[in-house]
């Protein structure tokens, strides 16, 4: 009984622990007839996908910014998504894009 026991608790520790697991993510949203892309900071969440996304269009829709489309990709450590970020900037810049960062973070 008290070995069902342990177990069960370590099984729902586990469980809890990968629950409550961040993810990191960064948003960008580009305006092509700008020639613009919208940057967020890096960032640590455990929200939803959408969640996270609608949250960046509602800053970019309340500043009166036009883009065309929000998205946030994800990573599972910091230092991917730094490298995610850092890339996707220069990609943009040398695209002739000019680069935005927005002062926002999502509400968890």
């Amino acid at each position: 009984m008290l070995m069902r026991f342990i177990a069960g608790l370590g099984l729902l520790i586990s469980v809890s622990q990968t629950a409550l697991a961040s993810e990191w993510r960064y948003c960008l949203a580009p305006s092509e007839d700008e020639h613009k892309v919208y940057f967020s900071g890096a960032f640590a969440t455990s929200a939803d996908a959408w969640s996270t996304d609608h949250s960046f269009e509602l800053v970019l829709a309340q500043a009166a910014l036009r883009y065309d489309d929000v998205q946030c990709p994800r990573a599972d450590d910091e230092k991917t998504i730094m490298i995610m970020l850092g890339d996707a900037v220069a990609y943009n810049r040398k695209m002739g894009r000019k680069i935005i960062y927005m002062r926002w973070e999502p509400t968890h």
